[in-house]
């Protein structure tokens, strides 16, 4: 699976205060300390050479000291990321607002870890960001149903649910047993032992239409994992890969989705190359259709028919007007202008 900014990103960050404790440190003993090849450690500190602090002038960016003979690297100068992170008044404030937002979440996180940050930070910014009662927020409810869900987790009972399922573009109704409350990728979901299915499943909260409370008890799982997963998606085995070219805007796939396979392309500029495997045919299609054009199937000839259908069938919901009035507009902006 292809690495993801995110994950370059926080090996960099590390990589700067773990070498300024160890002069000297060798390469391959920081390959292996973080779990790359060598060549993915060299790149990251080419990288490192061109960052700094704001100005990006020589003294201002990081010094890293390769010794090309024995295969050791040392920094001479950090650019501070070793020293405590000063928050300004302004990063203080909506830090602040942010935690009080998530303590709001009853459930769905550590609430007392939550409190626990929230006393801290507000002492040490009272003298700039003013007193702690001056900041009031009141969250938005994440999901009607949420409550609900709460309650049934909480008398350990079984939940009737009409959930829509964004994969199928299809409404079901099911009776699970509960079993936590998770929140990864910004969403919270139910895991749940589903009837219907005959196996857990995770169903996102704010897709629940409609939930009520059944008299009869939960059954608890024989097992259940006890790790927060970092993603919900997985896709099937059984489907064979899928090439897409995806434009620039469309790079956030590749670190989105678990991918087999990601190559940089010049053509589209800045695009990639990636292979993934889908969940189903008509979840692969409506990822193309949301993409708006950034995103093209290139070995799959009956899915791209099958997204050419959908996109058609989207027409017809329109005025014969409006679609003749956007296709000359498409047309005009594909023309090159005279002269």
């Amino acid at each position: 699976m292809s690495e993801t900014a995110t994950d370059r990103l926080a090996r960099m960050l590390a990589l700067v205060p773990y070498i300024s404790r160890r002069p000297g440190v060798a390469i391959a003993e920081l390959a292996a300390e973080f779990g790359v090849s060598e060549e993915r450690i060299s790149s990251d500190l080419d990288l490192l050479m061109v960052c700094g602090l704001p100005g990006y002038y020589p003294d201002d960016l990081i010094d890293v000291v390769l010794d090309d003979d024995g295969g050791t690297v040392a920094i001479a100068f950090d650019a501070g990321i070793e020293r405590p992170v000063r928050l300004t008044g302004d990063e203080a404030f909506a830090l602040t607002v942010a935690l009080r937002a998530l303590a709001e979440l009853p459930g769905l996180v550590d609430a007392e870890a939550v409190h626990s940050a929230l006393a801290k930070l507000e002492q040490a910014s009272a003298a700039y960001a003013g007193p702690a009662e001056a900041v009031r927020v009141a969250a938005a409810d994440p999901a009607p149903a949420l409550g609900t869900v709460r309650e049934a987790l909480d008398r350990s009972r079984r939940l009737w649910i009409r959930y829509y399922t964004a994969s199928r573009d299809a409404v079901t109704e099911r009776t699970v047993d509960p079993l936590r409350l998770l929140v990864t990728d910004g969403h919270a979901y139910l895991e749940a032992y589903c009837n219907l299915a005959g196996s857990i499943r995770h169903f996102r909260v704010d897709r629940i239409e409609e939930v009520r409370i059944l008299d009869e008890p939960a059954q608890p799982t024989l097992w259940v994992d006890s790790e927060v997963p970092d993603r919900i998606f997985h896709p099937d085995l059984q489907i064979p890969p899928v090439t897409l070219r995806l434009a620039r805007s469309a790079r956030w796939v590749a670190e989105y989705y678990p991918m087999e396979e990601t190559i940089e392309v010049a053509d589209p500029p800045g695009g990639l190359r990636v292979r993934m495997r889908a969940a189903r045919d008509e979840w692969l299609a409506r990822l193309v259709l949301s993409l708006g054009g950034d995103a093209v199937i290139e070995d799959a000839p009956e899915l791209s028919a099958l997204v050419a259908r959908r996109a058609a069938e989207a027409l017809t919901a329109y005025p014969p007007a409006a679609v003749a009035s956007a296709a000359a507009e498409v047309q005009t902006a594909q023309t090159p202008a005279e002269g």
